[in-house]
């Protein structure tokens, strides 16, 4: 009942395999698909470095899709998207380009359409194309091939017997069931460990990464002057952070000095000075004068402007202006600003260093002094420029969110594939410390079923089936054991269940392993047909197990 959903299963696999083969099989081996490698930029963002393009051909292509052919003028496939037709031909151009290609190829010159993307696949694909993981992929072929061989037929079985092959010490079932899983997992893992050192392999050991670094230009205002002495002004100095009270003070300068600092700074150069203005509250501003053009080069990395603060001239500006537009006088203000241009590189990049804010003093018909708020920071203006340094480093790999460089990472891998092909040997070497017929197999892979007898009684009924697997089945489906007969010729499996036992002979017991295990057909013997009752041994001091199910055993 069991053959007809096996023939459909089997069928629907070999139709999805071929179905597989007609959809992938390359191009160049009569197929209809290509593959394509991903390099550059010119198809970001949907495609990077190192994917994969599985392109086939169709019988027709419009203005957008993305298409594959053999570029006369790069002497390469390339991959990029059809943007016009020119007559009978197609304009293609990269989505990430602002220049169109300069082949146009026909219809019969494209190698296919975009069927499918697969990111990073371009690397796995190249890993898999060198020689190392074919060596490697080999090796662990024949080792799972020596894994799950099938079992020795009566050519092994008589050379066992006859000595010609040393015997090793026979390993209990449980162990050699656990060893047999434990070298299926060290197959399994060698193969992956295989591939997976291939890849790492195949990676390029560095990496470019981008870093920003700060360039900071620092500045310091100061201003100065003379003063009339008095009980204003006791020494007869104006200093950084006074009042200036213009009817006393003369002389009045302000300075500002410029340093600029940053990582690997080199040739650093520029010019410096400071410009001062007035302006007042509605809008109107005029140039009062400048400082002299200060140069920052020859190594040094700060220089220092001074500039005139004129504050006779700014208030008769005022005066003019306010006259002029009819309105009585305000307050207003006198600006000193920075003019800078600073170049250089930093770690080696190019950079141009911004500008720092201006210096503003509050000006009235009496007084000018630093604008109502400022702080240091206003004294002290700085700005800060971002350099994005590309650097070729070791490259590093993420494995839960730790990052471990791809020399440790191939150590690991290797590491692990070579304990797993040691593993994977000494399992497969061990594994043949069995009989290797039908039977031993059998045992070995139900060993957490099996339970060894010296004798039992049949039950009324005897029902033979067909293979090992099927008594399996009836053992796991009574939730059972299956008991496990050594006779000299003959190896019997049997499980009981109430009056039917159900059972599978194998021929070659342990007098006579060279023939081959042949399969008992299925047959119901009915109590008095039974003519070939197991063999009997006189019973054991120990009492039986279940005796009422299972029969007796000794």
């Amino acid at each position: 009942m069991r053959a007809a959903p096996r023939a459909a299963s089997i069928s629907a696999a070999v139709a999805l395999l071929l179905a597989a083969v007609w959809v992938l099989w390359p191009l160049a081996l009569g197929g209809s698909t290509t593959y394509v490698s991903t390099h550059g930029t010119s198809m970001e963002p949907r495609f990077h470095t190192g994917d994969l393009g599985i392109l086939r051909a169709a019988d027709s292509y419009a203005v957008g899709d993305v298409v594959a052919y053999r570029s006369t003028s790069l002497d390469t496939v390339v991959m990029h998207r059809i943007v016009d037709m020119d007559g009978d031909r197609f304009v293609i151009q990269g989505d990430n380009n602002d220049f169109l290609d300069e082949d146009h190829p026909a219809q019969d010159q494209v190698l296919g359409k975009l069927f499918l993307r697969i990111p990073h696949g371009g690397q796995v694909l190249g890993a898999l194309r060198s020689p190392a993981v074919l060596v490697v992929l080999g090796l662990v072929t024949v080792a799972l091939g020596a894994v799950v061989r099938r079992p020795r037929g009566r050519h092994g079985a008589r050379a066992a017997r006859r000595g010609s092959a040393p015997r090793l010490p026979v390993l209990s079932l449980p162990l050699r069931a656990r060893l047999r899983e434990v070298t299926m997992v060290s197959a399994l893992v060698a193969l992956a460990a295989g591939i997976g050192g291939a890849v790492l392999v195949a990676m390029p050991s560095t990496q470019t990464t981008s870093s920003p670094a700060q360039v900071t230009q620092q500045g310091q205002f100061s201003y100065a002057g003379n003063a009339q002495i008095g009980t204003t002004y006791p020494d007869g100095v104006v200093s950084t952070g006074d009042t200036v009270w213009t009817r006393l003070a003369s002389d009045l300068t302000v300075s500002f000095t410029n340093t600029v600092s940053g990582p690997d700074l080199a040739d650093v150069r520029g010019a410096m000075r400071l410009d001062v203005s007035v302006a007042s509250a509605d809008g109107w501003s005029a140039y009062l004068n400048s400082s002299p053009d200060v140069a920052l080069d020859g190594g040094a990395l700060s220089a220092t402007a001074t500039a005139e603060l004129d504050t006779a001239r700014a208030s008769f500006l005022l005066g003019q202006h306010f006259a002029e537009i009819g309105t009585p006088g305000a307050a207003a203000t006198l600006v000193v600003t920075p003019v800078l241009a600073t170049v250089g590189t930093s770690r080696g990049v190019a950079f141009e260093a911004g500008a720092p804010d201006p210096l503003t003093f509050s000006l009235d018909a009496a007084t000018m002094r630093l604008a109502a708020g400022a702080t240091s920071a206003v004294l002290a203006p700085s700005t800060q420029t971002e350099v994005t340094v590309e650097e070729i480093v070791p490259r590093r790999l993420t494995l839960l969110s730790v990052e471990i460089p791809i020399s440790l990472a191939r150590i690991v891998v290797v590491a692990v594939f070579g304990l797993a092909l040691l593993t994977l040997a000494g399992g497969a070497w061990i594994g043949r410390t069995g009989r290797g017929d039908v039977a031993d197999e059998f045992m070995v892979k139900h060993a957490a079923r099996i339970l060894p007898v010296a004798a039992f009684e049949p039950g009324p009924t005897v029902i033979d089936v067909a293979d090992p697997e099927a008594l399996h089945r009836v053992a796991e489906r009574f939730d059972t054991l299956v008991l496990h007969h050594a006779g000299a010729d003959e190896d019997v499996f049997a499980v009981r269940d109430v009056d039917a036992t159900y059972r599978f002979v194998v021929p070659g017991g342990r007098e006579a392993r060279s023939r081959p295990p042949v399969p008992v057909p299925v047959r119901v013997e009915e109590p008095g047909d039974f003519t070939a009752p197991l063999p009997v041994v006189a019973p054991a001091p120990q009492t039986s197990v279940n005796a009422g199910l299972w029969g007796r055993f000794a």
